[in-house]
């Protein structure tokens, strides 16, 4: 029984993959609709044919040098009109949807001109050629020459290109305040640790002259203590006066009294009290 198991497990996985690789067949074989092909070859007919007519156009209607200018700035429209169609498909946003707009616009612009063209051809009726030559000499290059500038113009603005360059713009942006900023704020703590090395420098110098001034008063009360002891050490009151006479002060102590000198003869001097 596990043999017979085992091989309906290998049967089943075999056919498993054979589905899966019919499957990846079809999904391979499955052809989608493309630009190329005929169709692109009808485009570039139609285009041809179109910048044939308009060529034809500026040619009859502007004769010199100013006819074959315009003619070839016609050529350059029809190119510019194939860029669109060819891209539009390759791009997306807003630069896809301006492709489409201006790969409508040129062709409708250049059809337009192409029908003209062969309503003078065909000789239909009533000949268009004055207004034409007008038209073809004052309007179309203005016309033509314009909206190819707005049409690159507007494409190169709107590539995804220019959202990435401004992308890279605004970080380089960022990152240059950032460095200016970060070399601002070292320049201004320079300047703050400057200026505090200076008020340091100043409240040193400070505490030196007030170190000056103490040593000074302390140097001047030892002096005064030592003079108020030199004075004080002399006993003789008349030297005392004097010392505080030349030094310009007045002695608060009691003046000594005078000694009266005896007016009895010397020899009376020497009796005995007592008789």
């Amino acid at each position: 029984m596990k043999i017979f198991n085992f091989g309906q497990a290998i049967s089943k996985g075999l056919h498993r993959e054979h589905t899966s690789q019919d499957l990846q067949r079809e999904a391979e074989s499955f052809d989608l609709a493309g630009t190329g092909g005929y169709l692109a070859v009808v485009k570039y007919a139609v285009f041809a044919v179109l910048a044939v007519l308009n060529c034809h156009l500026f040619l009859e209607s502007i004769p010199g040098l100013w006819g074959v200018a315009v003619a070839c700035t016609a050529m350059l429209f029809e190119g510019m009109g194939i860029y669109c169609w060819n891209k539009q498909n390759k791009s997306a946003g807003s630069h896809q949807a301006a492709l489409r707009i201006f790969a409508v616009l040129f062709t409708i612009v250049s059809f337009v001109h192409g029908c003209a063209a062969l309503y003078e051809i065909s000789g239909a009726g009533p000949s268009l050629a004055p207004v034409l030559a007008v038209y073809s000499k004052y309007v179309a290059f203005p016309l033509l020459f314009g909206l190819m500038t707005l049409a690159v113009c507007t494409l190169y603005y709107l590539h995804w290109s220019t959202a990435i360059a401004e992308a890279r713009a605004s970080a380089q942006l960022r990152a240059a305040q950032g460095r200016a900023e970060l070399i601002t704020q070292s320049l201004e703590l320079q300047n703050q640790a400057e200026i505090e090395k200076q008020r340091l420098s100043f409240f040193e110098q400070q505490i030196l002259i007030e170190e000056a001034y103490v040593q000074g008063v302390e140097k001047f009360a030892a002096i005064k203590a030592r003079g108020e002891r030199a004075l004080q050490s002399i006993t003789d009151p008349e030297v005392r006066r004097e010392l505080f006479s030349a030094l310009g002060r007045i002695s608060t102590g009691d003046a000594p009294a005078k000694r009266i000198p005896s007016m009895a003869p010397a020899a009376t001097r020497t009796e005995d009290p007592k008789a």
